[in-house]
């Protein structure tokens, strides 16, 4: 058995232990609803199992975890393992992550962060920059605001315009914005999306506006579960 195999048979088993399996392509259902509301998570499997009980019911996801954000969410993301990783991939929809190096995890992480960025035109609070690491492209992906090629303040003006830009953005691209800025950097947000920028989101809505918009929860689900770090 490969190694990801094994860890797609284990994230199957993770998944059955909080409550949830897949009786079909794309479906997910509760084994019983009985597990899925008292079975123990791990903090470090909180953010799958959000995603899993989300897949089955939103409703009964914001009752599991009353008051979490997608922010909480996100800054769970670092603590989390291959397992962990693969089961969050599975209920998304996209394959299970791969890991035969770190150079071959930072390419696909860099390359779906980017792609997430152009993709969904969230170019109003991110630039490119030059390279801060190897192994991966998301080292030149960076916030705007900051004077990143020089001595690394602040630049109030362009602050003032990403959060500008982040307001008029859409709940899809508040979500995806939120996540590779907290996947950046995780803990309280003390300088971009401040000033009464609208960052609130609970995660079981945040999961339900990536189903509602065709491939976002995939490629959201790709770009979680390759986290490689900053």
């Amino acid at each position: 058995m490969s190694r990801t195999n094994d860890y797609v048979h284990q994230a199957s088993d993770l998944l059955a232990r909080i409550g949830v399996y897949q009786p079909s392509e794309g479906v997910w259902a509760f084994t019983d609803v009985d597990t899925a509301s008292q079975a123990y998570i791990h903090h470090s499997a909180q953010p799958a199992a959000l995603v899993a009980y989300a897949a089955v019911n939103p409703t009964f996801a914001a009752g599991r975890f009353p008051g979490w954000t997608l922010v909480d969410m996100v800054d769970k993301v670092p603590c989390m393992d291959a397992i962990e990783h693969s089961a969050l991939a599975m209920v998304c929809g996209t394959p299970a992550p791969t890991f035969p190096s770190a150079e071959v995890r930072g390419e696909i992480f860099g390359r779906t962060a980017w792609g997430i960025v152009e993709n969904y035109a969230l170019e109003g609070c991110f630039e490119c920059v030059r390279e801060y690491g190897s192994e991966g492209s998301h080292f030149t992906l960076r916030p705007r605001g900051f004077d990143w090629a020089g001595g690394l303040g602040p630049i109030p003006e362009a602050l003032k315009a990403m959060r500008k830009s982040y307001r008029a953005m859409t709940p899809l691209q508040q979500v995806m914005v939120l996540t590779i800025l907290h996947l950046f950097h995780q803990g309280k947000d003390k300088d971009f999306l401040i000033g009464g920028c609208p960052t609130r989101v609970l995660a079981a809505d945040a999961m339900s506006i990536l189903r509602d918009n065709g491939s976002a929860l995939p490629t959201w689900g790709r770009l979680v579960s390759h986290y490689a770090g900053w």
